[in-house]
C-alpha cells in the first residue's frame, strides 16, 4: 500500500472502504484497493486527496503489460467523476510482489460536513480496449470534526537577516492561525522573545497585511502582551496570517544570525480567543511553540 504523510490542520476526512474485489478466477482478486483509515488533510490550497492500491506484479507484467493494455483507476461521488482517469503504475513501487498505483481526487467536491458516498473503481484493459478485469468498491468519505483552533509558522515567515540598530518595521515571523467549525475571534496574544534582551527591541506590532492591528512598547522579562485593537475574526475552517514587525532600539547590542532574536507564541495558554457562535473560549490543540527565524542585530 503507497504511504502518504499529511500536515495536521483545519479539515480532515477519513476514508473508509470496505474491500470487495469482482474477480473472477483469482482468489482475492488481482486488484486491491487499499482501505485507509487515517485522517487525510485538506488545507485551503489543496485541491487533491491521493488514494492508494496494489496490482498482483504477475498480472500486471502478464495480461496488461505484455498484451499492450492498461490499467484505468478513477473515483466517483455521486455519479459525478472526481478524479483524473490514471493509466500508469510505478514499478519503482514493488511491495512483496505487488505494484503500487494511485489516483488523487478532487478535495473541492469533498468540502463538506456530510458523509460523501465514494465509489472506486479499477479497470484492466486488453491492447483492443475490452474490460478484462476490474473491481469496485464502495465507501463514504466522513469530515472528522476539525481542531477549533491551530496555530502554524507560515511558510512567508522572513529568513534569518541583519537589521540595522534603530531601524524600524522590521518582520520577525509570520504565523497562522485556522479556525475549525466555527469563526473564532482573537483578543489578545503574548508574544515571546528567544535571545537578546528587553531593551534591544522596541514598539512589537501585529500586522494583518498592511493594517496594524495592535502594538506593545516593548518586552518585559521575555514577553509582550499585545491587546488587539479590534476582535480579528478567522473564518470558519479557514485561516489568518498575522506578522510580528519590531524596531531596533538604537542602542541595542549586536548578534549574529545564529545567535540573533526570534519572536514567537511559546504556550497555547498564550493566546485570547473565543468562538463567535458558541461564545466559548478557544485554545489551539496539539500546540507547538511557534517562532521565526532569529534575526541578528549590526
Amino acid at each position: 500500500m503507497l504511504q502518504y504523510t499529511y500536515m495536521k490542520t483545519s479539515f480532515a476526512i477519513i476514508i473508509g472502504i470496505s474491500l470487495l474485489p469482482l474477480f473472477t478466477g483469482a482468489a482475492g482478486g488481482p486488484i486491491m484497493i487499499s482501505s485507509l483509515s487515517e485522517g487525510f488533510v485538506i488545507t485551503g490550497e489543496q485541491d487533491t486527496l491521493p488514494i492508494g492500491g496494489t496490482i498482483a506484479k504477475g498480472f500486471w507484467d502478464g495480461p496488461i503489460l505484455k498484451l499492450g493494455g492498461q490499467l484505468i483507476v478513477s473515483a466517483s461521488t455521486d455519479s459525478k467523476q472526481i478524479s483524473q482517469g490514471v493509466e500508469q503504475v510505478f514499478p519503482s513501487l514493488r511491495p512483496a510482489g505487488k505494484y503500487g498505483f494511485g489516483i488523487v481526487l478532487d478535495a473541492n467536491v469533498l468540502r463538506s460536513k456530510t458523509e460523501v458516498p465514494l465509489t472506486v473503481r479499477v479497470e484492466a484493459k486488453n491492447s483492443n480496449g475490452m474490460v478484462i478485469a476490474y473491481t469496485e468498491v464502495h465507501g463514504t468519505l466522513q469530515p472528522k470534526t476539525p481542531a477549533p483552533l491551530t496555530v502554524a509558522l507560515s511558510p512567508n515567515t522572513p529568513p534569518s537577516a541583519y537589521y540595522e540598530r534603530g531601524s524600524a518595521w522590521n518582520n520577525f515571523s509570520a504565523i497562522t492561525f485556522t479556525a475549525g467549525n466555527e469563526n473564532v475571534g482573537i483578543q489578545q496574544l503574548t508574544l515571546t522573545r528567544n535571545g537578546g534582551t528587553d531593551a534591544d527591541l522596541l514598539n512589537i506590532q501585529i500586522f494583518d497585511g498592511s493594517t496594524r492591528i495592535g502594538t506593545a512598547s516593548s518586552f518585559l522579562d521575555g514577553k509582550a502582551v499585545i491587546s488587539l485593537d479590534f476582535l480579528l475574526v478567522t473564518p470558519e475552517r479557514l485561516s489568518k496570517t498575522l506578522m510580528i514587525k519590531a524596531d531596533i532600539d538604537p542602542n541595542a547590542n549586536t548578534y549574529s544570525t545564529e545567535n540573533g532574536i526570534a519572536i514567537g507564541i511559546e504556550n497555547s495558554s498564550d493566546m485570547r480567543a473565543i468562538g463567535m457562535e458558541t461564545g466559548n473560549i478557544v485554545e489551539p490543540t496539539n500546540f507547538v511553540p511557534v517562532f521565526g527565524n532569529p534575526m541578528g542585530i549590526q
